[in-house]
Order: C-alpha cells, then structure tokens, then sequence
C-alpha cells in the first residue's frame, strides 16, 4: 500500500497557478494528480467574491445564449421535419418510378 501524498498550502496553489497558465489536464498529468483533488483545491483556496455587477453580467450572458439556444434547436427542427418530408416525397417519387 502506498502512502498518501502531502501537499502544502503553497504547493498546491502553485500547482492550481500552473494549471491556469499551462492547461489543466497537462498538470494534473504531470503531478499525477485527479481532476477531484484539483476542483477541491481550487474550491478551498481560490475564494472569489464576485461582485454584484459582474454576476449580472454574467446572468444576463446566460439568458442571452439560453435564448440563441432555443432559437437554433428551432432551426434545427424545422430543419429536420422539411429533410423527412423531403424524404418521404423521394420514396414516393421512386415508388411510382418503380411502378
């Protein structure tokens, strides 16, 4: 059984300021580490406060592309109901081709 690792406070914020600049994945790799450990770290020692104006600014993106979402799931319905109907007149076409 292998023993656990230890890692300082100023280790791993070291490693959560690496895995900012470098890539998350590239880190966690080369410390051997899980993306659970990270995500704790980083929820522990990273306290952001945000500030009212930016959550609203924030809240407002996520309206807006909740709404561009819906918009082209629309589309993309539309779109598939018009190919089916297409394809349906082709299999009829080629029926009375057949005939």
């Amino acid at each position: 059984m292998t023993s656990r690792r230890r890692f300082t406070e100023e280790q791993k914020i070291a490693i959560l300021d690496q895995a900012m600049k470098k890539g998350i994945t590239a880190v966690l790799r080369e410390h051997n580490l899980s993306y659970s450990v990270f995500a704790r770290w980083k929820q522990q020692l990273i306290k952001v406060e945000p500030s009212d104006q930016s959550y609203s600014k924030a809240r407002s993106e996520l309206k807006h592309l909740n709404e561009e979402n819906m918009r082209l799931k629309k589309i993309i319905a539309d779109l598939a109901l018009e190919l089916n109907k297409k394809e349906e007149e082709l299999k009829k076409a080629n029926s009375l081709l057949k005939r």
